[in-house]
């Protein structure tokens, strides 16, 4: 492709320490780029030529947040929305949004809780009845019809292409004698089409009791993504007030989705960030104990119903089960330095603290492991809630600091909220000087909206040139941020930057790189190509998110990953712990005008090159990123310093188009491919497919090379 036109005229602890910089080589001396005009790119390799730093595994953490579908209706593997049967806690906008369907009228109508409606038209039967049960201070009261049946039901979409099975639980109370219940799933709005049903008795014994739910299908009664309707009916004119409900599917782990620990583990992510915007309204109380015990609160942040179902212990499990450490955001906004105190003590204190033992009545005895607790998100922006002055969020964090200390264990890394790149200065200046020695790490986040650039009267392709090239940019701009923390004589060469949200993002529908499609992907690698050559400094990032976003998606029963996936998953698990020397000799473009984060960027290669080695198996890995939209790029690629097989072993992510993306109908439409090439001696020729991630693995002799100085 032709140069594009510019914009305006053209971990655990051991880990994490790992990324201390010691004296010697810097990435940036070692990766060299070229501008050249010649059709074929030279790209060389000196295997050991090595920064004199290792790359961290932490730079490969994700995110998760109570945002969207992400943790109701993604890891958590409860069916049923508003299993309390409580007045749906929303703003108005997003009731008037979800539930603008005539059938939801009738809800509101005749008493029922959002999104449950009447199973049949039977008029004015329910009655939202207050403090009779625990986990909601309210229930839902059904007076049932002689010879007629009165129920509720809920739309839900099921895992049928894995699982027909299905168990959960039903709180009631009698009052009035013994009750018969029934708990089925139907045709959607088809009540009298039954697929799978189970007779309960309710006694009459005036106290709550809980009534286990069993339901299978039979094998193609259900298609895939097809919705069904799941129903509590009463019979023969009994009333019962009927306080939680819960569906699982039967292979669901502690409550918990088997496919997304599935996918969620092959990501071999070190690091699970449990925050976000959520995280300043979020009392961390109201998710743990029994379940029928958790209340259900507004999530401030995005006016939806947070039923806590998911809290502290099935944060903790989760992380177990897909092999990461939580690095946990606390409660700055609202919340208050002892609400702090003691969740770092029911995280990490021992059983005869005082919320040990709370934790250990909780059935977890064992102190949990936390890699990191963090200090609020983004308080610097008066959109949060509880937001803060630079010099008043500086005061606050010592304040925090000081008393969560005591409680936390060794190795626990400490993370205060830092601004982003462009207006950080008076911000991080403030934090550093008021709280200099009591600072590890110091965050950022990039929400980079790739549609809004400086020149409004750029085209497409100039947009997209300006969003591939942003990686480089924002790694030549954050060393101002290194320039103020070094400035400091408190914080000089000790404090270090954690980059704990990343994300490229542009509207639905838009015909530019996104989260969720290839251009996102490509925009991804190169970033993740930054990242490790910055790792001296920056030991931590944090892709968005783990769920939805650049992560596992989960609709209408499916689970399938984005392009953004693979190429964590690859850098993950291909990428060695030592940047090595490269060279590279190819096309270069310019952008003014580009995206706030980076607006003008010059000199920004066609091809993003990283090579690592592993010094345990002395492999050597390659990542190549070509940012050309429309063209191939054949390159030579020399190595020096490796004698590598014959054949070696190559993965590449393509697609037909940037906006190509999985989804829910084509689950795997993108993926890795792998194939083999032929080397000629130590040269490999190659052709690089436009707007493409491939990773060439040359095997090692499994020995560390003895040319190599240790670090």
């Amino acid at each position: 492709m032709a140069q594009p036109e510019a914009i305006t005229s053209r971990l655990p602890a051991y880990v994490i320490c790992a990324a201390i910089a010691l004296r010697g080589l810097s990435a940036q001396n070692l990766v060299r780029y070229e501008n050249s005009s010649e059709p074929k790119a030279l790209i060389e390799v000196f295997a050991n030529q090595r920064a004199q730093y290792h790359i961290p595994r932490s730079i490969y953490g994700t995110f998760l947040e109570h945002i969207g579908n992400s943790v109701f209706g993604g890891v958590s593997a409860q069916l049923l929305d508003n299993p309390g049967l409580v007045p749906y806690l929303a703003r108005p906008e997003v009731i008037s949004q979800r539930f603008s369907q005539p059938v939801f009228m009738n809800s509101t109508r005749f008493g029922l809780p959002l999104p449950w409606i009447p199973l049949r038209s039977s008029g004015r039967r329910y009655e939202t009845r207050w403090n009779e049960e625990g986990n909601s201070t309210s229930s839902l009261y059904v007076m049932g019809l002689p010879g007629r049946e009165v129920g509720i039901r809920q739309q839900i979409y099921l895992p049928v292409e894995r699982q027909l099975r299905y168990r959960g639980v039903l709180s009631v109370l009698t009052a009035e004698g013994g009750v018969t219940l029934s708990v089925s799933m139907r045709h959607h709005d088809r009540p009298d089409e039954i697929l799978s049903q189970s007779t309960l008795e309710a006694p009459g014994e005036r106290k709550w009791i809980k009534l286990p739910i069993h339901l299978t299908l039979p094998a193609g009664s259900v298609a895939p993504m097809q919705g069904v309707d799941f129903a509590v009916s009463v019979k023969d004119g009994g009333r019962v007030s009927l306080g939680s409900i819960r569906l699982y599917p039967c292979d669901a782990a502690g409550g918990l989705d088997p496919e997304i620990i599935q996918w969620a583990r092959a990501l071999r992510s070190p690091l699970l960030r449990y925050g976000g915007n959520f995280s300043s309204g979020y009392h961390w109380r109201d998710g743990t104990g029994p379940l029928d015990e958790r209340p259900t609160r507004l999530n401030q942040a995005w006016g939806v119903p947070e039923y806590n179902e998911f809290g502290t212990d099935e944060l903790m499990e989760f992380c177990d089960r897909i092999g990461s450490q939580p690095q946990i955001c606390l409660n700055l906004g609202s919340g208050s330095i002892q609400e702090a105190r003691e969740w770092v003590e029911y995280c990490q204190g021992n059983a005869d603290t005082v919320e040990g033992r709370k934790r250990a009545a909780n059935g977890h005895p064992e102190p949990y492991s936390v890699a990191a607790w963090e200090f609020g998100n983004e308080l610097y922006d008066d959109t949060q809630l509880g937001w803060y002055s630079p010099l008043s969020y500086a005061t606050r964090y010592l304040d925090f600091v000081r008393a969560i200390q005591p409680v936390v264990s060794a190795g626990t890394h400490l993370l205060a909220t830092g601004a982003e790149l462009p207006a950080f200065e008076k911000w991080n200046g403030t934090l550093l000087e008021k709280a200099g020695p009591a600072l590890q790490y110091v965050t950022t986040h990039i929400v980079a909206d790739l549609n809004d650039v400086l020149n409004r009267k750029a085209d497409r392709d100039s947009v997209t040139a300006a969003g591939l090239a942003l990686p480089v940019g924002v790694g030549r701009a954050i060393g101002r941020i290194r320039t103020q923390i070094d400035a400091n004589t408190s914080t000089r060469e000790r404090v270090k930057l954690a980059y704990t949200e990343w994300l490229f993002r542009s509207p639905a529908g838009s015909p530019l790189p996104n989260f969720d499609n290839m251009g996102g992907a490509v925009i991804a690698a190169a970033w993740l190509n930054m990242l490790a050559q910055n790792a001296n400094w920056i030991p931590i990032a944090n892709m968005t998110g783990l769920m939805e976003f650049g992560g596992i998606h989960k609709k209408y029963g499916r689970t399938w990953v984005t392009p953004q996936y693979w190429v964590l998953n690859l850098y993950s698990k291909y990428a060695g712990d030592t940047v090595v020397a490269t060279h590279t000799r190819s096309a270069q473009y310019d952008v003014h005008g580009g995206q706030v984060f980076a607006p003008e960027i010059t000199g920004v290669p066609f091809l993003d090159v990283l090579g690592t080695v592993n010094r345990g198996t002395g492999d050597l890995s390659l990542f190549v990123v070509n940012r050309n939209m429309r063209s191939s790029q054949p390159a030579s690629i020399s190595l020096n310093g490796i004698s590598p097989p014959a054949k070696i072993p190559i993965w590449m992510l393509v697609a037909q188009s940037l906006m190509d993306k999985n989804d829910e109908n084509q689950q795997d439409l993108i993926h890795p491919v792998e194939s083999n090439a032929l080397m000629r001696g130590r040269v490999l020729e190659y052709v690089f497919p436009p707007c493409s991630v491939t990773v060439i693995l040359f095997p090692g002799d499994r020995k560390p090379d003895s040319t190599t100085p240790e670090p």
